[in-house]
């Protein structure tokens, strides 16, 4: 009787941990500009400290643009980029 209550216990505690949502980003915790505060790495990162220096670009700015190829986008958004 003790080991089914513990394998339910164990069972029941993975997963309650496999259903928790990931804690949603406040906007508050906005990075200064030329900071970049997401990378492709995923690293966790402090909201006060910069995962990276320069700048982002998302979709919707590169379609603004108007541009078919994302270099030509890239030099319209960011003169530094040739």
């Amino acid at each position: 009787m003790l080991k089914t209550s513990l394998v339910g216990a164990v069972l029941l505690a993975l997963a309650a941990c496999a259903t928790t949502p990931p804690a949603p980003k406040t906007a508050a915790a906005k990075a200064p500009l030329g900071c970049v505060s997401d990378t492709a790495t995923r690293l966790p990162v402090n909201p006060n400290d910069c995962a990276g220096f320069g700048s982002s670009y998302t979709k919707k700015d590169l379609d603004q643009t108007g541009r078919v190829y994302a270099q030509d986008a890239l030099r319209d958004l960011d003169p530094a980029i040739r």
